[in-house]
């Protein structure tokens, strides 16, 4: 019918109503296109919002920015509410391994040592003196002593061969 009025609908991208904070907006108003509907309002939670009267509505998302939002062009009735949800980023989590997690990834890391050839040695701190780190048993063996705290040197060789083809 001539002079009845159509709805304005509200476009929200992304078009999603949950957004972080400093996500991009971007609210559109549609409704019916003529000359005549050359400006825009925008509301938010049913207030005006001032001095956005384009069809076009950016902004970054902060927490008061959640609530619904409404446009009305010149020649339209008032759009039907577009809810948004403003949330702030996630926490950064504290993350624990379980133990056998753990126990996978030092096995599957003694997997590779033994694939690749790379060896292990375990040596003591060499400026402690002998007697501090063995003690001689009846056999004429070495062995550790059991109080003892010297610092013990960790190292990891690989070594590679490689073949002419």
């Amino acid at each position: 019918m001539v002079g009845e009025r159509t709805e304005a609908v509200v476009k929200l991208e992304p078009p999603w109503i949950q957004v972080l904070q400093e996500d991009n907006v971007t609210l559109k108003c549609q409704g019916t296109r003529n000359p005549e509907n050359h400006s825009t309002q925008w509301f938010h939670n049913g207030s005006p919002i001032p001095g956005q009267t384009q069809p076009s509505y950016n902004f970054k998302a902060k927490n008061n920015n959640n609530g619904e939002y409404r446009c009305q062009m010149d020649q339209t009735s008032l759009s039907d509410p577009v809810h948004l949800d403003v949330f702030s980023g996630p926490a950064i989590p504290y993350i624990s391994l379980p133990w056998y997690q753990i126990t996978f990834f030092l096995m599957m890391g003694l997997l590779f040592a033994v694939d690749t050839g790379m060896y292990f040695s375990v040596r003591r701190d060499l400026q402690s003196s002998v007697e501090n780190w063995r003690i001689p048993k009846s056999d004429g063996a070495m062995a550790l002593r059991k109080n003892d705290s010297s610092p013990y040197c960790i190292t990891a060789v690989a070594t590679a061969s490689l073949q002419a083809t």
